[in-house]
């Protein structure tokens, strides 16, 4: 898809996991399980409405989390200050009734580019800690095509 003149792709999601919770109280428990391995959620905005794929007239209530670790990035822009652009990490929470489907986004995928060299390994690294906590949080992982 061509979106302002880059090639964007929409399905970069690197996993996806599901919470048989609902949207506001998986939300909180994604925010605890990340403080616990020091992850940061550095902003989040809404995105109700703007990202819904669902058929029924009511818009899902969806919000990306904007997760980051200051140590990693600091790394990242030590090695390569391009690595700026891919960080911090963003995760989509959208809501499902009765469950809470998670989405981790793939900064490199999402622009069909390779990381640069300095930011691939704390990238690999702050996903692996993303995972970790909403593993933690009792998200299940799921392989949604």
């Amino acid at each position: 898809m061509w979106k302002g003149g880059c090639r964007m792709n929409a399905v970069s999601a690197e996993h996806t996991y599901v919470m048989a919770q609902r949207f506001d109280k998986a939300l909180k428990t994604i925010r605890g399980a990340l403080a616990e391995v020091e992850l940061d959620v550095a902003d989040e905005f809404d995105t109700a409405g703007i990202l819904d794929w669902r058929a029924d007239s009511t818009p899902a209530r969806s919000r990306v989390l904007l997760v980051d670790c200051p140590l990693l990035l600091f790394e990242a822009l030590a090695l390569d200050r391009a690595s700026a652009v891919f960080f911090p990490l963003h995760i989509l929470v959208s809501d499902d009734g009765d469950r809470t489907h998670v989405s981790v986004i793939n900064p490199a995928g999402l622009f069909d580019a390779r990381l640069p060299v300095g930011a691939a390994d704390p990238m690999d690294r702050l996903q692996a800690r993303v995972a970790l906590a909403l593993e933690s949080a009792n998200a299940v992982q799921t392989n949604i095509e």
